[in-house]
């Protein structure tokens, strides 16, 4: 085997931050092992809470990935939602806009016949060499309603994000501070009116990222 043709592997911990006024650790990890033109992922992401009942969300998927081109990956897998307790099939793309804007698209099909659609852009603004400034927006979308698990049709949520951050350690480790802001979309606000919860919510932040 030609050393050009070895597997490798990596790890990402793009975010591991507690959310102060909502009280909870939100975390987004990935882990993969392959070539360079395809790879075995494994991603996770959701938060956990640290007061009360301490609820777990997350989303997890394993799937095979590959480039599509030169700035875009493609992937394809299984997932699973604790949030709803159900299995999906996944499909995504991932790669960078113009303006280096990091994007991602997934798409999850459950088993019941629910589709969730994730869309994600990034950008960092360097500073200086250590200093970046990190704007991160969120959108999910859904196929139809869900009242047991807080979901309406079509646009369902919107996150954001900004992030300060310091890099070290040749890049691979960012502690960060920020200020979050979600909010509910459509008809999520009304039934989120109804149960009387919060329909916007803003948090400071504080975390790390790193990766190896």
């Amino acid at each position: 085997m030609m050393m050009g043709d070895m597997p490798l592997w990596g790890v990402s911990v793009d975010d591991l931050g507690y959310q102060f006024d909502d009280d909870q650790i939100n975390y987004e990890v990935s882990a993969w092992y392959g070539l360079d033109e395809r790879r075995l992922s494994l991603r996770s992401e959701g938060s956990v809470q640290t007061k009360d009942e301490k609820d777990i969300d997350s989303l997890t998927s394993l799937s095979y990935w590959k480039p599509l081109s030169i700035f875009w990956n493609g992937e394809a897998g299984v997932a699973y939602d604790t949030k709803n307790d159900k299995p999906a099939i996944m499909a995504g793309i991932v790669g960078t806009m113009p303006y280096f804007i990091e994007t991602d698209a997934r798409a999850y099909l459950y088993t019941d016949g629910q589709v969730r659609l994730d869309l994600g852009a990034e950008y960092e603004w360097r500073l200086s060499q250590h200093w970046v400034v990190i704007p991160e927006v969120g959108l999910s979308a859904f196929s139809k309603d869900d009242i047991d698990n807080h979901i309406t049709k079509v646009f369902n949520e919107l996150e954001t994000e900004v992030r300060l951050t310091y890099e070290t350690l040749g890049r691979q480790l960012a502690p960060y501070v920020g200020v979050s802001y979600e909010t509910a979309l459509g008809s999520a606000r009304g039934q989120r009116r109804q149960e009387n919860e919060s329909v916007d919510s803003s948090s400071l932040t504080a975390g790390v990222k790193f990766w190896f």
